[in-house]
């Protein structure tokens, strides 16, 4: 009976403790998470001012989602329960989303006001394109905000990836740059995909 306890303890694979697997996982997450955060910082200031309403409101869904990624790849690449770069990737992104819910307002109010422009008197439809307004002021306050947390949290982020960096074997650094080089492309086609899909619309 003793034998076979000891056969069975024998042939069961030994448990990867999570620290392994961080260690052995760093390299690439660290390459995706740079790869997402480079993709957020190009759409914010290349194409959100740029941008119409509807694209806006696409490109802040993306931007989300690539910092959702970001934190994920982030937090599956260390120890730490938190750290410095959590919480600029989790400010950055929840400011992305209030733009975000401005700019669905906004859009919903110009429907609103075009929908009901016969069936509400004058004032009314004043007061919904005064709303429309303070929506469109608040967003573009939001975006200066976003613009100075970039400047704060560029630095941030850059650290971390410098002291990985320095910790990496050529292996490591062999696995982050593919990483880093995949994601781009993978994200830069999303992108285009975003930009494409309104331009025909």
């Amino acid at each position: 009976m003793t034998a076979a306890k000891e056969n069975t303890n024998t042939s069961r694979p030994a448990r990867v403790h999570r620290h392994t697997l961080v260690e052995m996982n760093v390299s690439v997450f660290t390459g995706r998470r740079d790869a997402a955060h480079e993709r957020v910082i190009d759409v914010l200031r290349r194409e959100m001012l740029a941008s119409s309403k509807e694209l806006r409101e696409k490109l802040y869904s993306f931007c989300g989602r690539l910092l959702e990624e970001a934190i994920e790849s982030t937090q599956r690449s260390q120890i730490e329960a938190d750290s410095p770069v959590l919480h600029y990737l989790t400010l950055l992104r929840d400011t992305i989303g209030a733009s975000q819910a401005l700019v669905r307002h906004e859009m919903t109010l110009v429907r609103e006001s075009e929908e009901f422009s016969n069936m509400l008197n004058q004032y009314v439809v004043t007061q919904l394109q005064t709303a429309n307004n303070v929506f469109s002021d608040s967003e573009m306050n939001i975006l200066d905000c976003i613009e100075d947390l970039l400047k704060f949290g560029e630095p941030i982020l850059a650290r971390d990836t410098e002291e990985r960096l320095a910790h990496f074997n050529e292996d490591d650094k062999a696995r982050y740059n593919l990483a880093l080089k995949e994601y781009r492309s993978h994200y830069a086609q999303q992108n285009r995909a975003i930009d494409g899909t309104h331009a025909v619309s």
